[in-house]
């Protein structure tokens, strides 16, 4: 049997490819991040700065939305995004993505927990070797609220980060909690 020719410039393109996807999900994922965290700097730096979002009733650049965006979440006591499907189709320098979407916020109340779920529709470009949203759209396709129940015990409830730049998630390096989960 003869050895296969491997196909450099093949495996450069799909090389290309995967860390374009890698890098367009980070993107995204740092974006939801920047939410949890009421982070402007990560929230921004998902977007080019000529990038328009729209979500729900808001239609703007991104120099309007992340300091909407960090009203909105910041008049929840805790908030958690996360994805689930991510589609992503690249062609050259542009991308267009569709990201579902999920999202729990602790009321201030510390009653009530609200849930949703919808998509982003995303057009990407690369701009400079950066890949970043240009174009945003929001759907929001289902939402509901709970009451907020400490069901593992009230003790979890006293182990928490942050929503900022002191949570845990920032600390380089990590360091081992004393007991009660407050750092060493």
């Amino acid at each position: 049997m003869a050895e296969e020719q491997i196909d450099l410039a093949e495996v450069l393109r799909e090389l290309r490819a995967l860390r374009d996807r890698q890098e367009i999900l980070q993107c995204i994922n740092s974006y939801l991040r920047g939410l949890d965290r009421l982070d402007a700097d990560l929230i921004r730096d998902a977007f080019h700065p000529d990038a328009i979002d729209n979500h729900g009733p808001f239609v703007g650049r991104t120099d309007v939305f992340v300091p909407w965006a960090i009203e909105i979440e910041s008049s929840f006591l805790w908030t958690h995004h996360g994805l689930s499907t991510h589609t992503c189709t690249i062609d050259g320098d542009t991308a267009h993505t569709e990201s579902y979407v999920h999202f729990y916020a602790r009321l201030r109340d510390e009653k009530t927990v609200a849930a949703g779920g919808g998509r982003y529709i995303d057009k990407l470009e690369r701009r400079s070797g950066k890949w970043a949203i240009s174009i945003r759209r929001f759907f929001m396709d289902w939402s509901f609220v709970v009451p907020y129940d400490s069901w593992l015990g009230r003790e979890w409830d006293d182990i928490r980060g942050s929503r900022d730049r002191a949570d845990p998630s920032y600390e380089r390096p990590l360091s081992v909690p004393q007991a009660g989960g407050n750092p060493a």
